[in-house]
């Protein structure tokens, strides 16, 4: 199988939907194992909440002004930043400010069964993963030392996925478990890595957990906004502002993205749409396929490997 860039997903993607608006939400895996890209951000790019299937490991070359969702924590990412999402985790970037430099970064797609496959006969190339489930977090802030030596690993693995010389896929699958996750791990395990704080609450992280935690409930805006005595324009002004988007389009997106978690989980598709909150099956396969470009069954079907029983 032939390398394959992000950008290249990009124009491939473009052509099969004719649009990019629901682009990270179908950014699927081309090799096997795992496989690395790099992009470059030159402008505020709309990026949607979304979530994978595999685990996504971001490694920030540089960017000023750019933070990042992971659930329903919010952080300020900078230079070093290794960002640990696992399968099913809510996450985009948020563009704050003004955009004074380029948003660089690689960005490690790592099939699941394969990586716990090496991980249950290695329990350490699962150490910084999982770290940071215990302490609920996903990301590591390396320090200025460390920062050549990560970059080093990223890179090596972009070349080789270029270069294409004979092995590559299994160099690429191989270091990036072997090499770079033992690596990361073992920078945390000697205090080079730490886990990031949060950036200081505010009321559109209020508002955005209590999204998650009421999803099977009727979320209107006036309602939201009467929990946390302001004006429902507040919060609308405050989403645009923030994601921009409005706040129902965030509401569905989360939903969608639950959805799709309880249908890997084996949850049959009948009993999908009300735990996710929405009103009927109708309104649920619309929205899902309008936003992934398949249907419930056909993602289900996809990603299970096995006939669907919903």
């Amino acid at each position: 199988m032939n390398s394959i860039s992000m950008q290249k997903l990009k124009q491939v993607l473009f052509h099969l939907e004719g649009s990019t608006e629901n682009l990270y939400q179908q950014l699927p895996m081309v090799q096997t194992g795992a496989q690395i890209n790099h992009d470059t951000s030159h402008t505020a790019d709309q990026i949607d909440l979304h979530s994978h299937v595999f685990y996504e490991i971001l490694f920030v070359c540089r960017g000023q002004n750019v933070q990042y969702l992971w659930n329903n924590n919010r952080y300020r990412l900078q230079k070093g930043d290794i960002m640990l999402i696992p399968p099913g985790v809510t996450h985009r970037p948020v563009f704050s400010g003004e955009f004074t430099e380029p948003y660089e970064r690689y960005a490690l797609w790592i099939d699941p069964d394969f990586f716990h496959s090496h991980a249950s006969q290695f329990p350490e190339l699962n150490y910084a993963l999982e770290q940071c489930r215990l302490a609920d977090s996903g990301l590591l802030r390396s320090t200025n030392a460390t920062y050549s030596g990560l970059y080093a690993g990223f890179h090596t693995l972009w070349l080789e996925q270029e270069g294409q010389r004979f092995g590559w896929e299994a160099a690429v699958a191989l270091g990036a478990i072997i090499h770079l996750m033992i690596h990361i791990s073992r920078t945390f395990y000697y205090r080079n890595t730490s886990v990031a704080k949060t950036e200081t609450r505010s009321l559109f992280d209020d508002v955005f957990q209590y999204i998650d935690t009421h999803l099977c409930e009727k979320l209107t805006l006036d309602h939201v906004a009467s929990q946390f005595h302001v004006s429902s324009s507040t919060i609308s002004h405050m989403f645009r502002k923030q994601l921009d988007v409005s706040f129902y389009h965030c509401v569905i997106q989360r939903r969608l993205i639950h959805s799709k978690n309880k249908i890997l989980q084996g949850t049959a598709l009948q009993d999908v749409w009300e735990s996710c909150g929405f009103p009927d099956y109708s309104s649920f396969y619309r929205l899902f396929k309008k936003e992934y470009g398949m249907s419930p069954r056909e993602f289900r079907m996809l990603n299970m490997h096995k006939p669907d029983s919903g």
